[in-house]
């Protein structure tokens, strides 16, 4: 569903982002409070989706709110079928914008001069007036970028309140491994990982072969499975973390997205001071097992690092808190709001449109389906999880049809990724076991010192 370029869960995830401070707290905040917030909102500038205007006044934010807290985030959505038009397209603004950013110096008549012989602007016309007052509302005059590169913000060192009030998530390239498709050659393995603020705890850390959007849903996700849902999401700038489908995610969490703003990557410490970690703890006893045959695929790299987890930074005296991140985790009494598993894999689904041909068959992702005859010709839309492509749900306007039959899978998932067989590679007899052995045997000795506890049935 898209107006003008615009889809409607591309406003919705914005309304909801306007709203996010106020809505789905554990302590609600008073009137008074709720109010200078919305002030605040509305004394700043945006460029919103569908709409040429650059503020929301306390009214429509008022409004947004009660939407949400009557109906959910659904009411987020406009009906409306007609979005007047924005008359400078926003997409120039922001590479206007990026330009400025770029060069300070660069003058109006240089960005319109660029924009246009790289053909960015085609046959759209906007003028320089448009692109100056753009400028001025966002406050991109030479000396406030200048300041803002150089400024020293002197950062106060922040934590959250309590476990799971906010987690900060970030990729890091690691290091490489046999290409499954190529042994002979060399592949990138990224980890991404999320931290709990407060305690410093990672509720989930998965290494993939890239870094696109999947793999920051797929480890979201689980961590959600785990340790239930968290009041903020803050996280890095990238394409990934900045798309529209993630907003959507959050919003029908009713998690508040934020994204650390540009030139102060100070506010990401934490994960990067982990990735600093990893490096100097994991990364060069993982290199000592992968040349030597030890450690050759990413599934074998993942319980590697799991073990690492487990049985050495959980239970490892943290640098800046003084306790161990698992202990830390664990004194907290906060009990985090959790969300059905059927309900929660829904909320993740992809979206997407398909035209149904003669035969009543679609093709996604290079897989061939059938749905319901009474669908050809017509455009549906498809709802699925990209890491199972055996089931795809099947809608067209507002109804749910039968879900589409496979006719022809060569992938149910995303590509696995191929087991290398090991080489028997000669090693040294050395009189101590490996670190990375070591952390596995602490991790193994971790779970015979639980005790199983059973309830007695009640008659």
């Amino acid at each position: 569903m898209k107006m003008l370029g615009v889809s409607k869960e591309q406003i919705a995830a914005f309304r909801y982002s306007l709203i996010s401070g106020v809505v789905n707290r554990q302590t609600p905040l008073l009137q008074g409070e709720i109010t200078e917030y919305f002030k605040e909102i509305a004394s700043k500038a945006y460029n919103i989706p569908g709409s040429c205007k650059t503020t929301v006044s306390i009214r429509t934010l008022e409004r947004y709110k009660h939407l949400y807290e009557k109906y959910g985030y659904d009411a987020l959505i406009p009906n409306s079928k007609t979005i007047p038009k924005t008359r400078a397209p926003l997409d120039i603004l922001k590479e206007a914008e990026l330009l400025k950013r770029e060069r300070p110096e660069r003058s109006i008549e240089q960005i319109l001069y660029i924009l246009k012989e790289s053909g960015k602007l085609d046959s759209q016309s906007v003028s320089a007036s448009t692109i100056s007052r753009h400028f001025r509302k966002s406050d991109l005059s030479k000396e406030s970028i200048k300041q803002e590169k150089t400024k020293n913000y002197g950062f106060k060192r922040f934590e959250a309140e309590d476990i799971h009030f906010i987690w900060q998530s970030d990729f890091q390239h690691t290091l490489y491994l046999p290409d499954p498709s190529n042994p002979g050659k060399k592949k990138k393995a990224m980890l991404y990982a999320i931290l709990d603020d407060y305690s410093r705890y990672l509720v989930h850390a998965q290494f993939y072969w890239d870094e696109k959007l999947p793999c920051l849903e797929d480890s979201f996700k689980k961590a959600i499975l785990k340790h239930g849902v968290p009041e903020r999401f803050y996280c890095d700038n990238g394409s990934a973390f900045s798309s529209h489908h993630l907003s959507n995610i959050c919003g029908r969490l009713g998690v508040k997205l934020t994204h650390s703003a540009p030139y102060r990557p100070q506010g990401r410490g934490k994960i990067e001071r982990l990735f600093r970690f990893v490096d100097t703890s994991f990364k060069n006893e993982a290199y000592l097992a992968i040349e030597s045959g030890k450690l050759t695929t990413l599934e074998e790299l993942n319980v590697a690092f799991n073990n690492w987890v487990e049985g050495f930074y959980h239970i490892r005296k943290h640098g800046s808190t003084g306790v161990e991140p698992q202990k830390r985790l664990e004194s907290s009494k906060r009990i985090t709001r959790k969300i059905p598993i059927p309900e929660l894999q829904k909320i993740f689904f992809y979206e997407d449109t398909r035209k149904v041909d003669k035969t009543a068959c679609f093709s996604l992702l290079n897989n061939q389906y059938e749905v319901d005859s009474s669908l050809c010709g017509k455009k549906i839309v498809l709802r699925y999880d990209p890491f199972d492509l055996s089931m795809i749900e099947v809608w067209l306007n507002g109804k749910q049809y039968e879900n589409a039959k496979p006719l022809v899978l060569f992938a149910t998932v995303h590509p696995k990724r191929n087991q290398i067989p090991k080489e028997e590679k000669p090693t040294e007899n050395h009189s101590c076991m490996s670190f990375l052995d070591a952390v596995k045997k602490q991790k193994e000795k971790q779970w015979e010192q639980i005790t199983l506890t059973y309830k007695s049935e009640v008659r």
